[in-house]
C-alpha cells in the first residue's frame, strides 16, 4: 500500500513535490539533488516522518538486482563494513570548521582507518565570523567583516563560487535565515544597516537602515517581521519582510546582545548586557510588555526546544537563569562553568559553554522545566577558550549530531574537536583540526531531509559515470527496494587503457595464519573488459590495518607471474585484519576497492596464504571485487 518514487533533479531546482523526473541522463562531474517521495498508493496522500535510508552503489553487471539480492545489498551497507562501502552514502554527516587561517575544513568523522579524516580545505578571502547553511544544504554562507563581504560556498563541489560585497566599512557579522528559507539577513555592524540576500539567485536585493552598534537578527514565526537589535542605541528595529521597510523602533535595556522570539508566548525576548535585564515585547502591539530584572553581564539567551523556557547566561556572574515565558518571570538560577557565553540544545539537554572553562555544563531539560537546575560539568579539552581570546567569536562552538543524543565541541586553543555522547561523564573521543584553530563548528548532514510532506531530498555529486543501484530502506513500515540509474561519462571524455575497469580477485584458502610468521597473500588482477590477466603493474600497494586503524602498514605488492601479485608481511598478533589495494597507474586509491578480511589465528580467511598456486581451484567460493563492489562466484 506504499508508493515510493525516486527522482534526480538539477541542483538549481527548489525542493518540493517532484512532479516530473529529470529527462536528461546525469553526467559524471555534475551535481544533482536526489529526491524520494513516499505516498499512500491508493489515495496519493504523502507519508511524512518516514526517515528513509538510501545509497548509490555502482555495479558492473547489466543484470538488475532482484528482491533478495537487493535486501542482501542493503543488509551489507547497513553493517558499515569497509568492503561494502557505497559510492554515495545518503545517511552520513561531515564536520565543518570555520578556522583562524581564513579557511573552512571539511572533516569526515566516520572514517577511522584513513591516514587523515580531512577531506577538503576551502580557502576564504578573509576570516569568517558567522555562517549558515541554505535549506537545501547546497550553499554555505560565511560573513567576513574584514573583507566587508559574504562568501558563498557550494557544499557539493566544495568550492568558493561567489563573494558578495556589502560595501566599504559595513563589517558584516551575524546572519539569520528567514523562516521561508528564501532570504538571508546579514547584520552590517559598521554601517547601522542590515543586508538582505536572495538565496535563490545568491544576489544582494536590499540594504535597510537600522540603529547603530552591533546587531543580532531574529524573526517572528510567520517570517512577516524581522527584528534587529542595536547595541549602541539600545533599541530594536522592526522590519516588514514583505515590503523590506522599517516599521518601528522599540527602546529596550542598555546594550542588547541576544534576542529570541517565543512562539509559545507570541513575544520577543531581548537580553541586555549592560542593562542586566530581559525586555519582553508583544508581537502584535510591538509594545514593551515587561522588563525582567537580572544582573549586568548577560551574554546569551536561548529557548529550549519546546519553546516555553528560556535560559539566560551571565558571563560576569558565572550563572544561568531560567525564564518561564508563561509568566515572564525567573523560576530558577544556578552557577555553571566560568564565563558562560553560548547555549546549545539537544532534545534532552542544554549545553552551556564557558569562555573561562575547559569544559561545559550539562543541564537536564526535564528537570529544568520543573524549575530544578542540577548542572553537571564535563571537560572538553585541555585549555579554556580564553587562552586564545582573539579567536572568540559569534559562531557556535557546539554542534548537535543528527542522532540527537550527542554533540561535537570545538576548542580553539587545543586545535581539536571533541565528541560527547549523552549519559557519559567525559568526552568519547577527539578529532584533529590539523593545526587550525576553529572559530566555529557545524555539521553538514548529508542524509535525506524531509523538505516537504513525504518528500525526502539530499544533494549528490557524481565523480564518475556508470550504472548504479540505489538501495532504499524504510523501517516503519518495513520497505526495502532498489532503483537503478545510469550516469554518463563526462562529455568529451575518453577513457584510456590505464583507466579501464579491473577486477581484483583474492585467492582464498583454508590454512591457518599465525602471528609473528612470514605470510604471503596472493591476488589475481584481470581486465574486466576481456577478463585477461593484467601484467606488468609496478605500483600495486597494500594498506594492511587492524580496525579501527591503531596498527597499520603499507607494503608493496609484487607480480609473480600471469597476473598474480603477492604481498609478504608479518602480522603482530591474532585478530581480524583488513587489506586494501591501490594502483596509482590505474587511478585506483585504497578507498576505491573494498577491503579483504584476514583473520590471524583462524582458518578460511587467508587470501591464498601459504599455498602453492596450483592448489587454487576455480569456483572455490572466491571473493571477487570489481570497482569497489563485491560479488560471489
Amino acid at each position: 500500500g506504499i508508493a515510493l518514487e525516486f527522482y534526480l533533479r538539477p541542483p538549481a531546482d527548489k525542493p518540493g513535490s517532484p512532479a516530473n523526473p529529470v529527462a536528461a541522463i546525469p553526467v559524471a562531474g555534475s551535481n544533482a539533488t536526489a529526491t524520494f517521495r513516499a505516498s499512500d498508493a491508493r489515495t496519493g496522500q504523502p507519508l511524512a516522518g518516514m526517515r528513509p535510508k538510501a545509497w548509490f552503489s555502482a555495479r558492473l553487471s547489466e543484470q538488475v538486482a532482484n528482491e533478495t539480492e537487493c535486501k542482501d545489498k542493503i543488509r551489507s551497507l547497513l553493517a558499515g563494513q569497509i568492503s561494502t562501502r557505497a559510492d554515495i552514502d545518503l545517511n552520513s554527516y561531515l564536520l565543518l570548521t570555520l578556522n583562524h587561517d581564513k579557511t573552512v575544513s571539511v572533516i569526515n568523522p566516520q572514517v577511522s582507518f584513513n591516514t587523515t579524516k580531512l577531506e577538503s580545505v576551502i580557502a576564504l578571502p578573509g576570516n569568517g565570523a558567522d555562517w549558515t547553511l541554505s535549506g537545501s544544504k547546497e550553499f554555505l554562507y560565511v560573513s567576513m567583516p574584514s573583507q566587508d563581504s559574504v562568501a558563498i560556498i557550494n557544499t557539493v563541489s566544495r568550492k568558493l563560487i561567489s563573494v558578495l560585497a556589502m560595501g566599504a566599512g559595513t563589517r558584516p557579522t551575524r546572519m539569520a535565515q528567514a523562516p521561508d528559507g528564501r532570504t538571508l539577513w546579514v547584520a552590517l555592524d559598521g554601517s547601522g544597516a542590515v543586508a538582505v540576500i536572495d538565496m535563490d539567485s545568491n544576489s544582494l536585493v536590499s540594504r535597510i537602515a537600522v540603529g547603530k552598534g552591533l546587531h543580532t537578527i531574529t524573526f517572528n514565526t510567520e517570517g512577516t517581521s524581522a527584528f534587529v537589535s542595536n547595541s549602541s542605541d539600545s533599541t530594536v528595529s522592526v522590519i516588514d519582510t514583505g515590503k523590506l521597510t522599517r516599521v518601528a523602533e522599540i527602546k529596550v535595556g542598555q546594550a542588547p546582545v541576544a534576542m529570541v522570539f517565543s512562539p509559545a508566548s507570541r513575544a520577543l525576548y531581548v537580553a541586555s548586557s549592560d542593562g542586566g535585564n530581559v525586555s519582553v515585547i508583544d508581537a502584535e502591539s510591538l509594545k514593551l510588555r515587561k522588563t525582567i530584572a537580572l544582573a549586568p553581564g548577560i551574554a546569551a539567551l536561548n529557548f529550549e526546544p519546546e519553546g516555553r523556557f528560556a535560559i539566560v547566561a551571565n558571563r560576569l556572574e558565572h550563572t544561568i537563569s531560567v525564564i518561564d515565558s508563561a509568566i515572564d518571570s525567573v523560576i530558577a538560577s544556578t552557577h555553571v562553568v566560568k564565563e558562560p557565553d553560548q547555549i546549545t540544545f539537544t532534545q534532552r539537554y542544554s549545553y552551556v559553554r564557558g569562555v573561562g572553562s575547559d569544559g561545559f555544563s550539562l543541564i537536564d531539560l526535564n528537570e529544568l522545566r520543573k524549575g530544578r537546575l542540577v548542572p553537571v560539568d564535563i571537560q572538553a579539552g585541555r585549555q579554556p577558550p580564553s587562552a586564545e581570546p582573539q579567536q572568540i567569536g559569534v559562531a557556535s562552538m557546539i554542534a548537535p549530531t543528527p542522532e540527537g543524543n550527542s554533540v561535537v565541541i570545538a576548542n580553539a586553543p587545543d586545535r581539536m574537536l571533541y565528541f560527547y555522547q549523552e549519559g557519559m561523564m567525559a568526552t568519547m573521543g577527539a578529532f584533529s583540526n590539523y593545526k587550525r584553530m576553529p572559530r566555529g563548528v557545524m555539521l553538514l548532514d548529508r542524509s535525506l531531509t524531509e523538505t516537504a510532506p513525504g518528500v525526502y531530498s539530499a544533494p549528490v555529486a557524481f565523480t564518475r559515470g556508470g550504472r548504479f543501484d540505489v538501495p532504499v530502506l524504510i523501517d516503519q513500515p518495513r520497505i526495502a527496494t532498489c532503483f537503478q540509474i545510469t550516469v554518463a561519462d563526462a562529455l568529451g571524455e575518453k577513457k584510456s587503457s590505464a583507466e579501464a575497469a579491473i577486477i581484483v580477485e583474492a585467492l582464498s584458502g583454508e590454512e591457518a595464519i599465525a602471528p609473528h610468521q612470514d605470510v604471503t597473500l596472493r591476488f589475481r588482477i584481470v581486465d574486466s573488459s576481456d577478463m585477461q590477466a593484467v601484467t606488468g603493474l609496478k605500483d600495486v600497494q597494500a594498506l594492511v590495518f587492524e580496525p579501527p586503524g591503531l596498527w597499520q602498514q603499507r607494503r608493496p605488492v609484487k607480480e609473480i607471474g600471469d597476473g598474480i601479485y603477492a604481498l609478504e608481511l608479518v602480522f603482530p598478533h591474532t585478530g581480524l585484519f583488513k587489506v586494501m589495494l591501490s594502483i596509482s597507474s590505474r587511478g585506483i586509491s585504497h578507498t576505491k576497492l573494498p577491503a579483504h578480511d584476514i583473520r590471524v589465528g583462524g582458518r578460511g580467511t587467508a587470501a591464498g596464504a601459504g599455498r602453492k598456486l596450483d592448489q587454487v581451484k576455480p569456483g572455490m567460493d572466491d571473493q571477487v571485487f570489481a570497482n569497489g563492489h563485491g560479488v560471489r562466484k
